[in-house]
C-alpha cells in the first residue's frame, strides 16, 4: 500500500516533486541508497519554522525574504534565504548602494548601505520595507538599487484609506 505524500512543488534541480517530510523538504529523488538529487531543505531554519508557501514560493524563485529568524541569544533578524547548488544560504546583502557602492542589507524596518557606520565616509541610504502600506518585495528593493525605479506601479494607500498606484523612485 503506497501512502500518501504532500507535493509542495518541483524540485529546481532535477524536476522531481518536492514533498514534506517529518524534517522538512525533500526532492522524491532524494531518496535510497543511491539518490540521484541533493535537495533537502529543513523544516527549521534559524530557528523558524518554516510553512509549505514560504518553501513552495523559494523553489519557484530560488530567493525569498523572510522575517522571524533569530540567535541563540533570541535576537530576530530578517535575512534572504538563497537556494544554492547543495546548500540554503542565509544572505543579508540584497544589492550594492546606489550612493556610495556600499552593501545594501536587510533590516527589520529598511534596507540600509552597510555604510551608515563609517567614521570616514557614512552614508544614510534607506529604502523603508513599507512604504504607503505597500510591502516592499525583495525583486523591488533589488530594482531600486540597480535602477532607481521599479518597473511596475505599486498599489499604495493614502491617510484617508484611498488607493493610488505608482512607480517608487529614488
Amino acid at each position: 500500500m503506497d501512502s500518501e505524500k504532500k507535493i509542495i512543488g518541483g524540485c529546481p534541480f532535477c524536476g522531481g516533486n518536492v514533498v514534506k517530510t517529518c524534517k522538512g523538504y525533500r526532492c522524491e529523488n532524494n531518496t535510497g541508497e543511491h539518490p540521484s538529487c541533493v535537495l533537502n531543505i529543513n523544516a527549521i531554519i534559524g530557528n523558524r519554522k518554516m510553512n509549505d508557501e514560504e518553501i513552495a514560493e523559494f523553489l519557484e524563485k530560488r530567493r525569498i525574504l523572510l522575517d522571524g529568524f533569530s540567535t541563540k541569544e533570541g535576537k530576530t533578524f530578517p535575512t534572504v534565504l538563497e537556494l544554492a547548488d547543495d546548500a540554503v544560504n542565509m544572505q543579508s546583502v540584497i544589492g550594492r548602494c546606489p550612493h556610495c557602492g556600499g552593501e545594501v542589507r536587510v533590516g527589520t524596518r529598511a534596507f540600509n548601505c552597510s555604510n551608515y557606520s563609517n567614521q570616514e565616509a557614512p552614508c544614510s541610504f534607506a529604502i523603508w520595507r513599507n512604504i504607503g502600506g505597500h510591502q516592499l518585495t525583495l525583486e523591488e528593493a533589488k530594482e531600486l538599487c540597480e535602477k532607481n525605479i521599479t518597473s511596475s506601479e505599486l498599489e499604495m494607500y493614502r491617510e484617508d484609506g484611498s488607493i493610488y498606484r505608482k512607480r517608487l523612485g529614488l
